[in-house]
């Protein structure tokens, strides 16, 4: 939804891409000096590396995979940026009244999106459309959080599977922009502007605004808007995927029914940094709201949306 060749025009551009989790994530650093610039690249996609091999949900060795095979009360000590990404999903989880939820994990097991956790299928509901997933917690219901983050150390209060895929990439992004500009700042050097494009996951930082071309809902083959950003996130997520590949199962779930979204639906959010926007997409296309006062709190905005709620489900 959002092309990987934005308008970023200035000398001494160097663009670098690589394969990274599970698209091609796409970097552009002006700078005067290209020795900085590929050394600050190369930063860059170490993060994202890092990012990957500590909340993967496929990774044995991950930080996530340990927490999910950890019994209820059992403590896990994790690497300083998980416990991040686990208290923003807590904290979005509260602010949007439960539309963005990192515990859908057996949902997504259930439509064989997610592989089992060492081999249990781990009490996925048998029914089709009457999955729930086990979620983060909500005072309001009487429910306790389905994990405590106590600086670096998880602790799940009850059993659940948590799956990191609606906000760890816009966070790699994030990483990826800060140990761009620390390197820079390391080494005195002023960068004239950056951007970090992980698949539709895109931070942009510099002075001068640039245009972002975005890609056809239904077909990504096709651009059919453009937006302009002057530093910030934008996100995108769809139900028919990114990568253009045929689906039969939207890999997006809708937490407050417990099942996954209509193929068809689709979303562009912009926001102050990646991990929100990412996360934001999922509310979004949960609710169908995009005036959802979540979006104020976090400084965002829903730049287009397809999901008509009233038809999502036909009258079931």
């Amino acid at each position: 939804m959002i092309d990987g060749s934005a308008d970023l025009r200035h000398p001494g551009l160097l663009r670098r891409a690589k394969p990274l989790l599970g698209t091609l994530v796409d970097i552009g650093i002006a700078a005067t000096d290209a020795d900085i610039a590929l050394a600050a690249a190369n930063a860059a996609f170490a993060e994202i590396g890092d990012v990957h091999r500590l909340m993967s949900f496929h990774e044995p060795s991950s930080d996530l995979s340990r927490i999910n095979r950890a019994v209820p009360g059992e403590p896990v000590v994790v690497d300083p940026r998980t416990a991040d990404v686990l208290r923003l999903a807590l904290e979005m989880h509260a602010a949007s009244g439960g539309a963005f939820d990192c515990t859908i994990a057996p949902v997504l097991m259930r439509h064989g999106l997610l592989p089992f956790v060492d081999g249990r299928e781990f009490d996925v509901p048998r029914q089709p459309f009457d999955e729930r997933p086990c979620n983060p917690g909500d005072h309001a219901s009487g429910h306790a959080r389905a994990f405590a983050v106590d600086g670096c150390t998880v602790t799940k209060q009850r059993d659940c599977l948590i799956d990191l895929g609606g906000i760890a990439k816009g966070y790699a992004v994030d990483c990826a922009i800060d140990a761009i500009m620390m390197l820079a700042d390391a080494r005195g050097h002023r960068l004239g502007s950056v951007l970090v494009n992980a698949g539709g996951d895109l931070r942009f930082h510099g002075t001068d605004a640039i245009t972002i071309r975005l890609r056809d809902l239904d077909d990504p083959a096709q651009l059919t808007g453009i937006v302009e950003i002057s530093g910030g996130a934008l996100a995108s997520s769809s139900t028919r995927g990114l990568d253009g590949l045929a689906r039969q199962v939207s890999a997006l779930i809708d937490p407050l029914a417990g099942r996954p979204l209509p193929m068809g639906a689709g979303v562009t959010v912009a926001a102050p940094t990646c991990a929100i926007a990412d996360a934001l997409t999922k509310v979004a296309l949960a609710t169908g709201d995009s005036a959802h006062p979540v979006f104020a709190r976090y400084g965002a905005s829903v730049v287009r949306l397809c999901a008509q709620r009233a038809s999502l489900y036909g009258t079931s």
